[in-house]
């Protein structure tokens, strides 16, 4: 019983996480919250949302050139970028690898494991980024992220 209640939480956790991932203002957020957190995981926030973008852009039976542009899009923003490093989220090198080897299938789940290795990492985050802003009305989390974020550089200089 104890273990079905756990599955149900943490499914209900999963389901806030992906909402606040769909909302530009709490992604904003999120985004910001985890940049402090590590180099790559703002990269993540953002592409998490490409490849949400995308699989609309598959749903919607738009054209295969448009569809196309957007993989070659995706691609070469995070994972084979021209800015060093060529793979700007956190991902194992044989999952770039096989999204670069099929870049030229069209279909919803060309990223699917990376997103889903996203996804997974960024949710590590969700406990503490809720606790972080349970105690702040929604205008001033952006304000008290800028002022960690502040405090953060000012260590690496000092």
């Amino acid at each position: 019983q104890h273990v079905d209640n756990k599955w149900v939480s943490s499914s209900s956790e999963i389901i806030a996480f992906r909402k606040v991932l769909l909302n530009p203002v709490t992604a904003n957020q999120f985004q910001r919250f985890v940049s402090l957190k590590g180099d790559l995981l703002e990269n993540g926030v953002l592409f998490w949302q490409e490849v949400q973008k995308y699989k609309d852009l598959c749903h919607s039976h738009c054209d295969d050139v448009t569809v196309q542009k957007k993989i070659t899009a995706i691609i070469d923003c995070f994972i084979n970028s021209a800015v060093p490093p060529a793979l700007q989220i956190d991902i194992p090198a044989e999952q770039a690898k096989k999204i670069l080897e099929h870049k030229k299938e069209l279909g919803p789940y060309i990223f699917r494991e990376a997103q889903m290795t996203i996804f997974a990492l960024l949710f590590k985050f969700w406990p503490k980024f809720c606790k972080f802003r349970s105690n702040l009305s929604s205008d001033k989390i952006l304000l008290a992220l800028e002022r960690k974020k502040g405090k953060k550089m000012r260590k690496k200089e000092g």
